[in-house]
């Protein structure tokens, strides 16, 4: 079994607490916990935890990853970012702790949260290991890839909005840039140019 939460985490909880408590805030509410609905209700309850500090409008969906990894591993939650997440019985004893803490002001401190530039190197160095641009750069002229791999790429599902994706991509060029990764920048133009207009063909309704 887990450890109880301590004495200095009751002041303030730290962000594997926060999205226990966000799958507890979801399933309260009798929804499916899937990965972007948490990545939401995080988001809209702690901003300033879980959003970009250069773009604090946005959440960092990469904040989400080695928590969830540590929860599932203490036995406080099941299930995948594919599907959706439920609590076990002790996920669920901990998380009305961490409700307690909560109501009582405790939202940890951004001095303690990891710096824009170590975030924007985690993001950068996420694109050069994943393995569509791996496939890319091995073979430019001839590359092709599927809908769900660059949705991945983008750590978007099936259900997201074609307005959202793009949102993301825009982000990731931007960053690209600001890096001078020129591989990066055209691997993703070669994205855009072979997804997201086709995508628009049938998201008919659906304004950027």
């Amino acid at each position: 079994m887990g450890k109880r939460i301590t004495k200095a985490s009751q002041s303030e909880p730290s962000i594997e607490e926060l999205i226990l408590y966000g799958i507890y805030s979801v399933r309260k509410a009798k929804e499916t916990c899937t990965f972007e609905r948490l990545v939401a209700e995080c988001f809209e309850k702690f901003p300033k935890v879980f959003g970009f500090r250069r773009y604090p409008h946005w959440p960092d969906a990469l904040k989400f990853d080695r928590p969830l990894r540590k929860l599932r591993e203490k036995g406080l939650i099941v299930g995948e970012s594919r599907q959706y997440f439920e609590l076990t019985q002790f996920g669920e004893e901990k998380a009305k702790e961490i409700e307690k803490i909560i109501k009582t002001g405790g939202i940890p401190s951004l001095n303690k949260l990891p710096s824009t530039r170590s975030n924007e190197d985690r993001l950068i160095n996420y694109v050069k290991n994943h393995p569509l641009f791996k496939s890319y750069l091995a073979n430019p002229r001839d590359f092709s890839f599927s809908g769900d791999s660059f949705r991945n790429l983008l750590m978007c599902t099936l259900e997201t909005p074609i307005r959202i994706l793009k949102q993301n991509l825009a982000y990731f060029k931007k960053l690209a840039k600001s890096y001078n990764e020129e591989e990066i920048i055209q691997f993703l133009k070669v994205c855009e140019e072979k997804f997201i207009k086709e995508a628009e063909k049938g998201a008919k309704g659906d304004s950027y």
